[in-house]
Formats: structure tokens, sequence, C-alpha cells
């Protein structure tokens, strides 16, 4: 584990691996954990992968309350920056996806090209924290609506049924670095203010957007179906991929599968050769 010290945090990070950099970023209070059991082992034969924790999240000491997407982007270019390999891969999952964008606007020059998983640009409603939620953790406390939230939203039911393997990998990894509840909804609330949406036409890098087949549903004002297909339609030239039969947790469900659409992306990028 190594620490970058950036204006208002210190941030956690991990590299793996050799070869140009590429990024991972995670979801809504899911620190860089979520990435090791199989996008670490598959892409750091090719990459120097980096893991990190955002702030709010893991071994990251945030020194302010700050936790707006803008913030959490201009960390991520400071990490590119300070491992100083040039532009990297950046591959955002969900809110990580959200701050992946703000990287690829606001500091362009550290983005090769872009992976956004089951991402969005903007939620229907603006800010504030989503009723669903509060009345959810009221009813079942903190940690028992997480859980259940992430089964019905990572998981179709065939694959909860015949993988609970994999469903259990997934949830104590994120459980098991769940933030004190006043900076769950810190970051929630950084999530729901998020609005990209009149600016992914300024998005200039090759793009692929995924999303699980069975994102068609949630408690949220859109699905991330919905918010991904906005995506691949307003960034320029965007590719979309639909890991089919998944739900939003397909790095765990489908690695494999997820995998192979990432490396078809990087390779054709690449100009149809392996990249490295």
């Amino acid at each position: 584990m190594s620490i970058l010290r950036v204006d208002g945090a210190d941030l956690s990070y991990q590299t793996h691996g050799r070869g140009p950099p590429m990024l991972l970023m995670s979801g809504t209070a899911c620190d860089g954990r979520f990435w090791r059991p199989y996008q670490v082992p598959e892409f750091s034969r090719n990459y120097t992968v980096v893991t990190y924790d955002q702030r709010g999240t893991g071994d990251t000491v945030a020194r302010d309350a700050d936790y707006a997407t803008s913030v959490l982007a201009a960390d991520a270019a400071a990490l590119i920056r300070h491992l100083d390999r040039g532009p990297a891969v950046i591959v955002g999952h969900s809110m990580g996806g959200r701050v992946a964008q703000l990287v690829a606007l606001d500091h362009g020059d550290c983005v090769d090209r872009l992976i956004l998983a089951s991402s969005g640009a903007a939620f229907k409603a603006k800010g504030g924290l989503p009723p669903a939620l509060c009345l959810g953790i009221i009813n079942k406390g903190y940690e028992n609506y997480i859980r259940d939230h992430l089964i019905k939203i990572g998981f179709s039911r065939d694959l909860a049924r015949e993988h609970p393997e994999r469903v259990r990998e997934c949830v104590d990894i994120i459980l098991g670095s769940l933030p004190p509840i006043e900076t769950y909804f810190a970051l929630v609330m950084a999530r729901q203010q998020h609005d990209t949406t009149e600016r992914l036409k300024d998005i200039r890098v090759p793009t692929l957007v995924l999303v699980g087949g069975d994102e068609t549903h949630g408690p949220s004002d859109t699905t991330h179906m919905e918010s991904a297909r906005l995506l691949a339609e307003r960034i320029p030239n965007a590719e979309f991929e639909i890991i089919e039969g998944q739900g939003h947790f397909y790095f765990f469900s489908a690695p494999e599968l997820t995998h192979e659409a990432i490396r078809r992306f990087l390779n054709k990028r690449s100009g149809g050769r392996k990249p490295f």
C-alpha cells in the first residue's frame, strides 16, 4: 500500500503488474478491494493496474467532507500524474464511472481510453438522499439494507440461485469496508448531485459503455440500462455492449464475459493488435 497526499486527503493506492497504466475506480462507498479477486489478476498481465480507495472509503484519510465528483476526479487525475506513466485506461463502475467522466472532461491529458460500466450522467431528481434509501435504512438498519440492496440490484435471480458463492464474495467485500453511515450519506448525495448530461458531447477519448442485461429495475428514478444507453448515445463514437443476463456486479458474477468485452474494445483501439 502506498499513500499520495492530495488537497484534503491522503489517498491509499496499490499498483499491480507492468505496462501502461489502467486505473480502476469503484462504485459508491466501495474501496479498491472490489477489483482484486478478478480484474487485478486479469489485467495486470498487460497493464500496470492501479487500485485505490476514493475519499470516504478504505484506508484513504479525508481531511474534509467534500466528496463532490469533481473533487474525486481531481484526486484520480493527481494519482495518474503522480505515477508518471502517461495517460491511463480508466475503468469506472457505477459512481466510479461518473467520476471517470469528469476525469476525461476536466483532466483530458490523463485519459487514454474510457470504460464506463453501469454508470450514468445524472439522476432525474437532483440532490438530496433518495427517499427509498432512507426508508430502507430506517426499516432494516444500515448494514441489512445495504446487503439486501446489493443482492437485489447486483445479481439476477438465476445467478443468485446457481452461484451463491459469487454473491457472497461480492457482498462480503463491500460490507467489509462499509464506511460510517454519515460518510455513506455524503457519498450518495455527491452521486445524486452529479450531472454531466450537457457535457457528454465533449468527451473525446475512445469510450466503451457497459451494462448488465438485468439492469432494468431498481429503486432509483432511472435504471442503469436507461442511464447507460444515454451515455452511449451522447458520447461521440461510444461503443455500447450489454453483458447479457447480468445484474450490476457482473465484474463478480461474469468476470470472463466482462473481461472479453473490455479486451475486445482495447484491442480494437490498438488497431486490432494485442496491446502489449
